[in-house]
């Protein structure tokens, strides 16, 4: 038996869940129901909606052509192209006969060097397959947000000591929302492209870290401040040669170390961001470091790669715990209290858990232990929920977990509780979009006190707030 039929009915066509208090899962009309009906624990939380930015998209690189307008002399073509799409494009420009009619020797010369460039390539990509992507492909092939090259909402991050938001649009700005403040501040630099990822710095209230094409872009921006577009001036860019693009970012829990990922490089970078310098983690197995997830107790980092090998390192002695995963690379993974870590692989709708208990202890057991089966099913009213998982995250207390699909389109929200080193975890909850919205990206609140509360961003561009509250007085 499934376990999403546990799980409270849907609410009707025109309604939607706004949030669950208690046992009540409190749904209200789509159009005209409001959460201040049922509870007051999110008034201060900004409304966001990011439909607008979809004005300011700039064209990906997939529909950049590669040709410019035939007027052009063939110099012109050639160093055009090189510029903008490198230097093997600009030699497939001169080999091309349709492009190159004015010389035959350079068509000839160029399509030689284009065959022994591409020899060596292939080489290449057999010894490192995880090359074979470069630029946003790679960002878009490994990003935990759905169809992250079209969201409107690329990424969000809640800051872990404030009620502040930032979240990636569509056209590369980020957006910091706050309780305290009406205004919006947008950050926005040249060298901010296909943003990847954000992390807010812990014990700081205005550092940010951004992950990006070029690198890392950590931001500082004054609270106080009354200006909405801080200057490039307050943004420090870190990236190295071969680290591009960067696909993770991930601040330490005691904020001194920031931790960087690109999906086409075998090494992990921990940043000393006020000195600007980086020291690699490097290990040759397993492709190039997707994501990497630093425990709560600041002890161990979770690094998956783009291969079915996954590590866990020890921050004391810097030395990893290699793993593999059953069948593909590991897609999301989220730790809880205890140094309990879920994980889930790609394709696999199983959740699997690593705890104190294995190698992570220096005890000899071996395996992962599936903890939970999130197998697609259709439910009574005909909407289908469950699948493969694309993306988990954990509530700072460890009581609830969310789990994103690749397929379907219901979020599915669990409750966990820790006895005696044992997980378990019963249903909670569904949370749906409106109308035919998908959800993009989640992430839990860090400071909410009354229980947890969830954001969504939907297809739309709505960010939605759903709490799960427990109180003794309602």
């Amino acid at each position: 038996m499934s376990i999403f039929n546990s799980f409270p009915h849907l609410p009707g066509p025109e309604e939607t869940a706004f949030c669950k208090i208690n046992e009540s899962y409190c749904c209200g009309n789509v159009r005209y129901g409001s959460i201040s009906t049922f509870s007051n624990s999110i008034k201060q939380h900004p409304i966001i909606n990011v439909t607008k930015d979809l004005h300011h998209h700039r064209l990906s690189d997939e529909n950049i052509t590669m040709y410019i307008d035939v007027e052009d002399n063939l110099l012109k073509k050639i160093t055009s192209v090189w510029y903008k799409q490198g230097f093997l494009e600009a030699l497939s420009v001169a080999a091309d006969t349709n492009v190159n009619r004015e010389s035959k020797v350079l068509a000839l010369t160029a399509s030689y060097a284009l065959k022994v460039t591409n020899l060596f390539t292939t080489l290449r990509y057999f010894m490192q397959p995880h090359l074979k992507d470069i630029g946003p492909k790679i960002v878009s092939k490994y990003s935990r947000t759905r169809t992250w090259s079209s969201s409107p909402v690329k990424c969000l991050a809640w800051h872990p000591h404030t009620t502040k938001i930032a979240l990636a649009t569509a056209d590369d700005n980020v957006r910091v929302y706050c309780s305290e403040v009406s205004f919006v501040s947008t950050l926005k630099c040249k060298a901010q492209g296909h943003v990847s990822s954000l992390c807010w710095r812990p014990y700081s209230a205005s550092e940010i870290a951004v992950g990006c094409e070029q690198g890392v872009i950590v931001w500082t921006v004054d609270p106080n401040s009354m200006f909405t577009k801080p200057s490039s001036s307050n943004a420090v860019v870190l990236k190295r040669s071969g680290h591009s693009p960067v696909t993770d970012v991930s601040w330490s829990p005691n904020g001194d170390l920031l931790v960087s990922c690109c999906g086409a490089d075998t090494s992990m970078l921990v940043w000393d961001v006020s000195m600007e310098m980086a020291v690699p983690l490097r290990r040759v197995a397993g492709g190039g470091i997707v994501f990497a997830r630093w425990s709560l107790s600041a002890s161990k980092i979770f690094a998956a790669t783009s291969s079915i090998i996954f590590r866990v390192w020890d921050t004391q002695a810097w030395t990893p715990e290699r793993w593999c995963a059953r069948g593909c690379r590991v897609v999301a993974a989220c730790w809880g209290p205890k140094d309990m870590v879920l994980f889930a692989a790609k394709g696999e709708p199983i959740v699997y858990a690593l705890s104190n208990t294995g190698l992570m202890n220096g005890a000899k057991s071996t395996k992962a232990q599936p903890v939970l089966d999130v197998t697609k099913i259709e439910l009574p009213s005909g909407e289908a929920v469950g699948g493969p998982i694309l993306d988990m995250c954990w509530d700072p207390t460890g009581s609830y977990l969310a789990i994103l699909y690749e397929e379907t389109h219901l979020i599915s929200v669990f409750c966990t509780t820790q006895l005696m080193m044992q997980l378990s975890i019963t249903p909670c909850c569904f949370i749906s979009g409106i109308d035919n919205e998908v959800p993009s990206t989640m992430a839990f609140q860090q400071n909410f006190t009354e229980g947890a509360c969830l954001s969504i961003a939907w297809s739309s561009g709505r960010i939605q707030h759903f709490p799960i509250i427990y109180t003794d007085s309602y």
